[in-house]
């Protein structure tokens, strides 16, 4: 088998101090709309979701922003779907990556793994749709 398994670019992760006020930037500025925001659970993180052609951008910034603070954005990760992410997982692990364990993503039904090492500084993650069972949670 060559390569992970990736199938496209899911989603492109811009960090930031605000994501709303960073969002509302990428709207004004390129006329994206925002198709939807979130707490994200157990975190509290506030996200929102536009899409640019196929591929999601997704705004994340902390719980509340420091008023008065500089907004400041980055490029925080870049999300790649693949069609088995334990296979994908092992992979890189094969070629030496430190990759972290598939765990339940905020998408209802798919795992994500964040690879941690060798990516040369550019952050990424790998995730599967359709990888937890909706009826019973265990994975499909």
């Amino acid at each position: 088998m060559d390569g992970i398994g990736a199938t496209h670019i899911d989603h492109i992760v811009i960090a930031s101090n605000d994501s709303g006020a960073v969002a509302e930037t990428f709207q004004r500025n390129l006329g994206l709309e925002i198709k939807r925001t979130m707490t994200r659970p157990g975190t509290g993180a506030q996200l929102a979701f536009a899409k640019l052609q196929e591929v999601v951008l997704e705004f994340a910034g902390p719980p509340e922003p420091k008023p008065g603070e500089e907004v400041k954005a980055r490029l925080w990760g870049l999300v790649l779907a693949v069609r088995d992410i334990r296979a994908a997982v092992d992979r890189l692990r094969a070629f030496g990556c430190e990759v972290g364990d598939p765990k339940p993503a905020v998408q209802p039904g798919a795992l994500i793994a964040t690879v941690k090492s060798g990516t040369h500084g550019v952050p990424f993650a790998l995730i599967q749709y359709e990888a937890i069972s909706p009826a019973t949670g265990a994975p499909a």
